[in-house]
């Protein structure tokens, strides 16, 4: 899958605006990319527009397109941000594509973070609810309760009494099946929380490609490979690799067509 490649995610509340996220995220990229900010458009029924940022590479050897360039628009999302808000952002990025850009024409547009940063957060957090259960903390509160029983009826437990006790405790709280984990194990996975981690993952998956066909891509921190542009799953560039040899440009297509040389 695409995303088995580890996107690194933000913090929620890390960077408070656009503009900070922006000057923090282009201070990493100045290194390999021409920055100019706050580049003006135009719609195409004449409505004009600003975009935060344009990149061209600083060594366009390797690139696909002729004179390599592509747009940046940056969101600082907050964990409450509504459905609304975080596909009008898409759709604005959309929108964008079909602008003619001041020195630039038609530009691909990446969005900073990943719009589908949201599923993919909640794709972690069910990764790691099932070892939350089984940590020693959680194994500790039971020891707690299984003392605090014995003193409310006047009894001091063994230390090994009351590890037996909790272990017994803790193990029959992780072998209760609900429906939800009866069914999830029934069509194939692990666990509920599982099921709902691959229903996440697939979602962002198709949405990335839908995207993708939109001519909007991602600009994001990957593991091993650094900062990358990804557009449908697919790698343009990396911090660590450079320019991807593919099989279409950085901007805009028409219709289903792939820009070639």
């Amino acid at each position: 899958m695409r995303y088995g490649q580890k996107a690194l995610l933000p913090d929620p509340g890390t960077f408070p605006d656009e503009k900070t996220l922006a000057a923090f995220v282009l201070g990493k990229l100045d290194q390999w990319f021409h920055i100019e900010e706050q580049v003006p458009g135009r719609y195409w029924t004449g409505e004009e527009t600003r975009i935060d940022a344009v990149l061209r590479p600083r060594d366009p050897g390797g690139w696909h397109d002729e004179g390599p360039a592509f747009g940046v628009e940056f969101k600082s999302l907050a964990p409450n941000t509504s459905t609304g808000d975080r596909y009008g952002w898409v759709a604005q990025a959309v929108g964008y594509t079909h602008c003619q850009w001041k020195g630039y024409g038609r530009l691909g547009i990446f969005l900073c973070p990943s719009p589908l940063t949201w599923l993919l957060s909640r794709a972690d957090e069910i990764a790691t609810a099932r070892q939350r259960q089984i940590s020693p903390g959680v194994l500790e509160k039971e020891r707690q309760r299984v003392r605090e029983y014995g003193r409310r009826f006047g009894k001091e437990y063994s230390d090994a009494y009351v590890d037996r006790e909790a272990l017994l405790a803790h193990r029959r709280r992780l072998g209760e099946l609900t429906y939800e984990e009866f069914t999830a194990r029934a069509d194939g996975y692990a666990s509920a929380d599982e099921r709902e981690r691959e229903h996440d993952l697939r979602t962002a998956e198709e949405l990335t490609h839908l995207l993708g066909q939109l001519s909007v891509g991602e600009l994001m921190p990957y593991e091993k490979i650094g900062w990358a542009l990804m557009r449908s799953g697919t790698r343009l560039w990396s911090e660590h690799g450079g320019a991807a040899k593919v099989a279409y440009g950085l901007r805009p297509r028409i219709g289903s067509e792939r820009r070639r040389r």
